[in-house]
């Protein structure tokens, strides 16, 4: 029997409340990190925005891999998964990340795939053979 596919609204919350904790964990270690980065380095942009990006890719990868579930997919009860049910590589989970990001540089429409794909699957579903279950 083949598992019901999460749609796009119930990833679009699961999203947002990895978003929630990631914006939450980055003002946390910044706050801790302050005292010993350069001068001016925690508040400057460009510094914030890459601490950030380095930060989200590890969430997400390392979620992916090691159970297919970020705490926005636990509590939703969804799973990535690959095409055939197994889990995710670190390859599938690059490639998953990376693809995510220039879909939502384009505007999101990478992301907006999910709403009118026949299988529920964003670009980055797509590019690395998986797609988001309910559990």
């Amino acid at each position: 029997m083949e598992k019901e596919k999460a749609g796009f609204w119930l990833r679009v919350s699961a999203l947002t409340i990895d978003e929630i904790i990631l914006v939450a964990l980055t003002f946390v270690l910044l706050m801790l990190l302050g005292p010993y980065l350069p001068e001016g380095w925690g508040t400057s942009l460009w510094f914030i925005l890459i601490f950030y990006e380095i930060l989200d890719y590890n969430y997400y990868t390392l979620f992916w891999v090691f159970g297919g579930q970020t705490p926005g997919k636990r509590l939703l009860r969804t799973k990535v998964v690959k095409y055939d049910g197994s889990g995710l590589s670190y390859k599938d989970a690059f490639i998953r990340y990376w693809v995510w990001m220039i879909g939502v540089a384009m505007l999101g429409i990478g992301y907006f795939w999910i709403a009118w794909e026949k299988d529920k699957r964003g670009w980055n579903d797509l590019a690395a053979s998986t797609y988001v279950v309910r559990l």
